[in-house]
């Protein structure tokens, strides 16, 4: 559901971690993980292999070769993105060449093969605690990422883009996170309804 995160552990301690509005299947027997929607954190302690499906392809984690680990995998319109936060990961597209990830890096997962390999942006991975923690991030990157958690719609001006943010935002109260935004960026938050929030650039006045 919107807004709502949750962990299921397997019997080796492996544990699948949701972010909001995400849904995955199991097969604890076999240690597959089929993603569905949205967003998922896998540790596994590496005692046997552990495959998390995806449409574009399959992540591989976990057993003699690869140990322990941790991923992050979320669904993005082409594909998904892969960031691995411990040990190491092969990352499998369904129609091209393996590639093994380590600790530190993310690449996106698409079925014809896998493209922007680099260093994964910590701060996309603070949902775990529930917040997110930007250092001079665009506010556009964090309004896309609180719409995730906020029934109805969430827009802004796009000429908002273009201011930064700096900070720490509990992801369990959004309509916080955007009074705080009004109070210390040049921003104005307009409701229609509480399902149907715009952000605008403030007036100036005279």
């Amino acid at each position: 559901d919107v807004g709502e995160r949750r962990v299921v552990t397997f019997n080796d301690g492996t544990t699948v971690q949701l972010n909001t509005d995400s849904a995955v299947d199991l097969d604890t027997v076999n240690h597959k993980v089929w993603l569905r929607r949205g967003e998922i954190s896998v540790t596994t302690p590496g005692l046997q292999p552990l495959t998390i499906q995806v449409p574009s392809g399959q992540v591989s984690l976990g057993g003699a070769t690869l140990g322990p680990g941790q991923v992050c995998v979320r669904l993005i319109e082409s594909g998904c993105q892969v960031a691995v936060v411990q040990g190491r990961a092969d990352v499998q597209p369904s129609g091209g060449n393996r590639l093994r990830l380590n600790a530190g890096q993310q690449a996106d997962l698409v079925a014809s093969g896998i493209r922007n390999v680099g260093i994964f942006e910590a701060w996309r991975l603070g949902w775990r605690d529930g917040v997110l923690r930007l250092d001079d991030q665009r506010l556009a990157d964090l309004l896309g990422e609180l719409s995730r958690y906020r029934p109805g719609v969430l827009r802004w001006d796009p000429a908002l883009d273009r201011l930064r943010v700096t900070g720490t935002f509990r992801l369990d109260d959004t309509d916080q996170v955007l009074t705080l935004l009004a109070a210390s960026l040049p921003v104005q938050v307009v409701a229609r309804t509480r399902y149907w929030i715009t952000l605008v650039p403030r007036a100036t006045t005279a």
